[in-house]
């Protein structure tokens, strides 16, 4: 996360074996949990799991997409040849 002074902090750490939305879910609870509050914006992948769990645990946030991995998606599906229009 970043605070208020723009300081990246590591705000929680949580092995899973999928990125379902029920392992998303028990993340983001157990971070309001501990006192987690005032979030404005998540940026992340679009794992359905995850877009759907930042919604149902983080009142008020937004979501956002996050640029790198929009990018590596876009260049998939993109001809090589076209990569330095699309970058």
């Amino acid at each position: 996360g970043v605070n208020a002074d723009g300081r990246r902090e590591v705000l929680g750490l949580r092995v899973a074996t999928t990125g379902s939305g029920a392992a998303w879910n028990e993340f983001f609870a157990d971070l309001v949990a501990r006192g987690l509050a005032g979030v404005a914006l998540v940026t992340s992948d679009s794992h359905r799991g995850l877009v759907e769990a930042v919604a149902a645990n983080l009142p008020g946030a937004v979501w956002q997409r996050c640029r790198t991995h929009y990018a590596a998606n876009l260049m998939a599906v993109t001809p090589k040849s076209m990569w330095p229009a699309v970058k």
